[in-house]
Formats: structure tokens, sequence, C-alpha cells
């Protein structure tokens, strides 16, 4: 039982943690140096790759939990420090892979 809710919690981090970088080219205003910073290529494609894990790997239960995690996780954290969340959500979906490979 631990599996799942682990793999559930790891997908949800990655997903939360990079999707305000993600969402960022798509609004209007702010900086275009930030909207083209290594940060947000890299916060863009760990919030793709979790969220096509979730839809691919997980069950309706856990999706829902993933995506509900994952709104609430994007709404709490600021962008004060960009990188670091970036960097949290890489090692949480790095470990997501690895425990993926395990099965």
């Amino acid at each position: 039982m631990m599996h799942p809710v682990l793999t559930c919690l790891l997908l949800s981090i990655a997903a939360g943690l990079s999707m305000r970088r993600f969402l960022l080219p798509y609004l209007p205003g702010g900086d275009l140096n930030e909207k083209r910073a290594p940060s947000t290529i890299v916060a863009s494609s760990v919030f793709l790759t979790a969220i096509a894990f979730t839809v691919s790997d997980q069950g309706l239960w856990a999706k829902s939990v993933v995506f509900a995690l994952g709104l609430a996780l994007a709404a709490i954290f600021n962008d004060a420090r960009p990188k670091l969340p970036v960097i949290i959500s890489v090692v949480s979906l790095a470990v997501y892979l690895a425990l993926r490979t395990i099965n």
C-alpha cells in the first residue's frame, strides 16, 4: 500500500512544483528573459512528463489525488526562488522513475 501512495506523492510534487514555471510563458506580461530561462524549460519538461506518467500509470483515484495535490502545491509555493522548486521537482520525478523501473 505504501508504494502507490509514494508514487502519487512523488508525481504530485513533480507536477505541482513545476506547474508555475510551465505556465509562465503562456501568461501575459512578465520578463521575456525569465520566460526563456533554463529553469522554465526544465520545469516545463518535468511538468509534462509528470502529467504523462500520471495519466498512463495511475488509476482513477490516483489521478485525482495527484492533480489535487499538484494544484495545491502550485498554489502554496511562490516563485520567489525559481530554482529550488524546479530542483525538488526534478529529484521527485527521478525518484519516481527509479521506483517505476524497480517494478
